[in-house]
């Protein structure tokens, strides 16, 4: 059997909704599997990958695929994985939680786990460790995650576009986690579970002209900003330029803005911004995803 899985790009939080909300955008990795003859895996992460990623041991759609099937309590199918990666590596782009979800959905296909979309998604957030990009990476739109309620899909807009700079610096999700603070104000906390509300009615209804309040945020954005001074000031360029709303995306250090009519004026205007800063990068229009990861079985 041969499994071609594709799934999409996504940014978490979209400003108040820390570990809650994600979006899918149209950009996504490629994966395919073909079940081996010879015992174990081997995996083509594609040109110019790290060596590390060259290693069934670490690399993480290896990894998620193992241990999907170690979960199930099957032997992992030997298999051969070929990669086509479009996401950029910590960029804030979800390009983790694509591809441990690529590994559970190449599980599922070879071992025949049968597992449900629920299902998939607890098994690569264990892998991940956030179900927030998984969620969105598997069911498209926007994602909400309250475990241990199942996660939730809301369609958005088709007009609305993502429009991110994608600095040419990474950023560790670790060390951009570190530093949001454990706790907050009560007067935060009511901004910000307002603001989470605001943003899913803005895009439930099409009020686009809701999203600039919607997503601002008081907890994690201003404690990242020390480790990304140029984030607000790209937000701030996303919306005099047009944009409805913007915020960090993900851990980052990318940018997001949601625009819909002339969206390339508000990349135009980040790029800018973070030429003044002397923040090399470039800026990249998509659509949203109102769909999710594809899985194409061949015999």
């Amino acid at each position: 059997m041969r499994v071609t899985v594709r799934v999409p790009a996504t940014v978490a939080n979209l400003g108040p909704g820390f570990d809650i909300l994600a979006l899918a955008v149209q950009l996504q990795n490629e994966v395919e599997a073909e079940e081996g003859s010879a015992p174990g895996l081997s995996i083509d992460p594609g040109p110019g990958a790290p060596a590390e990623l060259r290693d069934p041991r670490t690399n993480l759609i290896t990894r998620s695929y193992a241990a999907a099937c170690a979960a199930a309590g099957v032997e992992p199918p030997p298999a051969r994985l070929r990669c086509h990666s479009a996401i950029p590596f910590a960029r804030g782009l979800g390009s983790s939680a694509a591809a441990a979800l690529s590994g559970v959905l190449i599980a599922d296909a070879l071992a025949r786990l049968g597992w449900d979309e629920q299902r998939v998604i607890e098994q690569a957030a264990i892998v991940e460790g956030h179900p927030d990009n998984v969620a969105a990476a598997m069911l498209g739109g926007l994602a909400i995650c309250a475990s241990p309620a199942p996660a939730v899909r809301v369609a958005v807009p088709d007009e609305l576009r993502a429009v991110l700079f994608i600095p040419d610096a990474t950023m560790s999700t670790g060390a951009a986690r570190r530093v949001v603070p454990l706790s907050f104000s009560r007067e935060d906390a009511v901004h910000n579970a307002a603001r989470c509300a605001l943003l899913v009615a803005a895009l439930l209804e099409g009020r686009l002209e809701l999203l600039a309040e919607a997503m601002r945020d008081r907890w994690h954005q201003p404690a990242r900003g020390e480790l990304m001074p140029h984030v607000p000031v790209l937000i701030e360029a996303a919306l005099a330029a047009g944009a409805h709303g913007a915020c960090l995306a993900g851990a980052g250090p990318s940018v997001l803005a949601l625009a819909s009519a002339d969206a390339g004026a508000a990349g135009r205007a980040m790029e800018a911004a973070a030429a003044r800063l002397e923040v090399p990068g470039r800026a990249a229009v998509h659509a949203v995803r109102n769909f999710g990861a594809r899985v194409d079985l061949a015999p």
